[in-house]
Parts: C-alpha cells; structure tokens; sequence
C-alpha cells in the first residue's frame, strides 16, 4: 500500500491501459461458448482451493487457477507455492499487453536467481473470444515464451463474470509473494514499474 502511494503520480503519468480512465470492463460481448481444444478445456477458475478465503485484491490469497499452459500441459497456480509470482491478465486484443508479452520472458529472465515465474493468462483471443491451444501457441511464438508460462483464461475469473480478480484495465498484474500472498496490484502496462514492482516484492 505505501509503495502505491509513493508513486501514485508517477504511475498515473506513465501508465498506458486498454480501458483508460479506470472505467469498467465491457462484458456485453461475452461468449459463454466452449472452444474445440486439444486438450479439452477446462473453466480455469476454482475459488475454494486450498484457502478458506481467497480473492483478487491486496494481502488476500489469490484463488487458484487450474488451466493449461501454451506447451499443452496442466497449470496449477497453487504449484508455484514457494516462489515470487507475477501473474499478468491479458487479453490478446489489448496493445498494451501485448507490448507486455514481448518482455515477460526477458524479466523472467532477469530474476531466475531468486525463483520468480512470470505468469501470462490470457482472458480473451484477438476476436475477444475464448482462449483456445492454438492462441497460447501463437503467443508463445510470438514474443519467445518458453519458461514463462502463457494460460488460458476466462472471464471467469473476473469479478464481472462471478470471480474475485477486479479489472477496470488491461492488463493488470499481480504481484505475489512466496506464501501466496497478493502484494501489490498494477493497471496497465509500464516496463519500468514492472521492474520496480518486482524489487519492491523482492524486500518484503
């Protein structure tokens, strides 16, 4: 919370979103349709796992995703007890995030010494439709993913959709401790603060 008030300005000059003003995220075009995927889809958001309580904000246990990731294999956030997570909603319309994507691997890179995993989930594909394999692929191709994971989310996991992540911008990142513990909460997209943000975990 203080390094939020520290630099309020500086985040409120630079930061560039997909949904600027903070207003809310559209659902009206929402498909609840299920894609034809290989392997079968699965809903990515499971809210009573492991924690009584769990949720989308700051000092809450961030509610589990069990998903898959771009190389076709299961994701468990929970698995990742134990490490510095930065957990990236994205969706793959949003500029912003994708400017995003292309670094995720490189600051991943940067912090392999202290067990950080940069986590992309992406919501939405190009046509802001369900996120299916091949979309994780081509991300993953895209911007040079091989440690870092890209999964397939849903709007599920949002609180417009009946889920505790709240949104008002694309992307947003979450930064979570090693007791799985949401640290800090970031709208929109700016390397710097990213980088910032990861340090800043990193003291606690």
């Amino acid at each position: 919370m203080m390094k939020n008030l520290i630099f309020l300005s500086l985040i409120a000059v630079l930061l560039t979103a997909c949904s600027p003003g903070g207003s809310p995220i559209d659902t009206s075009n929402d498909d609840d349709s299920t894609s034809e995927v290989d392997p079968e889809p699965v809903s990515p958001y499971h809210p009573d796992v492991n924690w009584d309580k769990c949720g989308g904000r700051e000092e809450a246990h961030p509610c589990n995703i069990i998903s898959f990731d771009h190389n076709g294999d299961e994701f468990d956030l929970y698995t990742h007890y134990g490490s510095l997570i930065v957990l990236d909603l994205s969706t793959m319309w949003c500029g912003p995030c994708n400017q995003a994507g292309a670094h995720a691997q490189e600051v991943q890179d940067l912090y392999t010494d202290v067990d950080l995993i940069y986590i992309t989930v992406l919501i939405e594909d190009q046509q802001a439709g369900p996120v299916d394999l091949q979309d994780l692929q081509d991300w993953a191709a895209a911007y040079g993913n091989t440690t870092s994971p890209v999964v397939a989310g849903d709007r599920s996991m949002l609180t417009s959709g009946g889920g505790t992540f709240d949104l008002t911008s694309w992307p947003t990142f979450f930064y979570i401790d090693r007791d799985m513990v949401i640290r800090d909460v970031d709208k929109g997209y700016n390397g710097g603060e990213v980088i910032y943000s990861i340090e800043w975990l990193l003291t606690l």
